[in-house]
């Protein structure tokens, strides 16, 4: 491991060049800062088993930041890598100040979470991940996401007369009713399905309109952020 000295430190508190096999972080570590591969390769595992593999602008090391508990994988360098150390306060200020690089933590995430999940679904199921649309207006009892439902795709609450009943197995488990809420594949668990209560009206956005998110509602990439790290866990 051989570190950089930063000639702007407001970017990044330092970089570490890892060696092929290197031990990046252990699994269970709470990181102080998130981390983006500027080279190289890394692989994520637990318990021995290959969760995905991280290149270059990936990020990584965030649970301990947005979620507040340790890594639930390990981190180890495939290849020789330069990694770069970002504080908490960065990511804050990032959310506020850079949509683009906003952008490159959700793309990554997203990535991660899409390598995850084709990883544990067959070819035919695989074959339903789709994205179209924009807006649509749903009547009441009318079925918003369905449990079969694949695909990186985020929807944004417009309005609502009773909300959104998010049920799994017939129970339900959460209702969206704030209007400007986002959920979606990414975010909410694996076989859901989502209904509208009274007449409701959502917009639908596809992986490739994130930056679109971020101009709009730069509020809600740290809620994303925080979402999709969870999934990744949950799907993990």
């Amino acid at each position: 491991m051989k570190k950089e000295n930063r000639q702007d430190p407001a970017q990044a508190i330092e970089v570490v060049v890892f060696q092929a096999g290197e031990e990046i972080i252990p699994l269970g570590y709470e990181s102080p800062h998130f981390l983006v591969i500027l080279s190289g390769q890394v692989v994520l595992t637990q318990d021995g088993k290959r969760l995905r593999t991280l290149v270059e602008q990936d990020i990584f090391g965030l649970e301990s930041l947005l979620l507040r508990k340790p890594s639930h994988y390990a981190a180890q360098a495939v290849k020789k890598s330069r990694i770069a150390k970002y504080s908490p306060e960065i990511l804050d200020y990032l959310i506020r100040q850079s949509p683009r690089m906003v952008q490159s933590v959700l793309d990554s995430l997203l990535r991660q979470l899409t390598q995850t999940a084709l990883n544990l679904l067959g070819p035919a199921e695989q074959s339903l991940m789709a994205v179209d649309g924009r807006v649509r207006f749903f009547s009441d009892g009318e079925t918003v996401v369905g449990e079969r439902e694949r695909g990186n795709v985020f929807y944004r609450l417009v309005s609502t007369a009773g909300g959104l009943l998010v049920t799994s197995k017939g129970r339900e488990i959460l209702r969206i009713t704030n209007p400007g809420e986002f959920f979606g594949i990414p975010i909410l668990p694996a076989n859901v399905r989502v209904r509208s209560i009274g007449q409701s009206a959502v917009e639908k956005y596809g992986a490739d309109e994130l930056g679109i998110i971020i101009r709009d509602y730069p509020d809600s990439a740290e809620k994303i952020m925080r979402a999709m790290i969870e999934r990744c866990e949950a799907v993990s």
